[in-house]
């Protein structure tokens, strides 16, 4: 996704948001542009960006450069969020519920195309594991391996280690929630994922004090003003550590030793 910077607060106008697709389709030759996001199916404010997901007749491996030459050719009327993506992509990943993309094709704005002639296949192969469940659980264990690293480090910054901790636990939490398939909100707060959770696991509600300060410091630590002490850090890794292990152990997948244990 790539970000557009707006020069000055001020609504969009439909007019300005459809200009801005006209401008794509002329240009690039979507199969479809669909808005979605506040301007879409929420209450925009002056600071809110326009979000538009672009689907392309194109392989997955092109999106990326697609997406910058996007980014460089059409006119910047306006803040704006740009999700380029392959028809391809888009079928598979709604086949196996990707929540995010689900949530777009449903509620978004079509500003451009048919979504009926998208071809999402109505059974999934059968696998011991939805698979991205699986790239949820990949993305948990890089920021795990970050922390590992980082913690052997006597000079990082315990603000990363804090933040990438969170993350690790953010993310294991959004795999347990893909696997069980439950619908994924659109949020960064690992309280509010497991309150989704708590139902199916009540036993796991005694995490939530620490989640929330988690969620608050990971905010905190990024920017200049406060800074992560070392008992916030070993608060953090400790909290990682657990759900780690809890979540892997619910999903049947083998455990994995901290750097300590080993």
């Amino acid at each position: 996704m790539v970000y557009f910077e707006k020069g000055v607060k001020c609504m969009v106008s439909a007019e300005d948001i459809q200009a801005t697709c006209d401008d794509i389709v002329k240009g690039f030759s979507p199969l479809y542009v669909i808005l979605f996001g506040s301007y879409a199916y929420g209450i925009p404010t002056e600071d809110s960006d326009v979000d538009l997901l672009i689907v392309m007749d194109i392989p997955a491996s092109e999106t990326n450069r697609l997406t910058s030459e996007i980014c460089e050719r059409i006119p910047r009327r306006f803040g704006m969020d740009l999700l380029v993506r392959s028809q391809d992509e888009i079928s598979y990943r709604i086949s196996h519920n990707d929540w995010f993309l689900r949530d777009i094709t449903e509620k978004g704005k079509v500003l451009y195309g048919d979504l009926d002639t998208i071809e999402i296949p109505m059974t999934m192969e059968k696998l011991e594991m939805n698979p991205l469940t699986l790239e949820w659980i990949e993305k948990a264990e890089d920021d795990y391996t970050t922390v590992e690293l980082l913690r052997q480090n006597a000079i990082s910054s315990m603000d990363i280690i804090c933040f990438h901790a969170q993350q690790c636990i953010e993310k294991y939490l959004i795999a347990w929630l893909q696997e069980k398939n439950i619908p994924i909100p659109s949020t960064h707060k690992s309280e509010d994922l497991l309150d989704l959770k708590i139902p199916s696991i009540p036993e796991w509600n005694s995490w939530k004090s620490d989640l929330t300060t988690l969620s608050n410091h990971a905010d905190d630590f990024r920017y200049p003003g406060k800074s992560a002490t070392k008992e916030n850090m070993e608060i953090a890794v400790t909290k990682c550590d657990v759900v780690r292990q809890e979540i892997r152990r619910s999903l049947n997948l083998p455990p994995i030793p901290s750097q300590e244990q080993k």
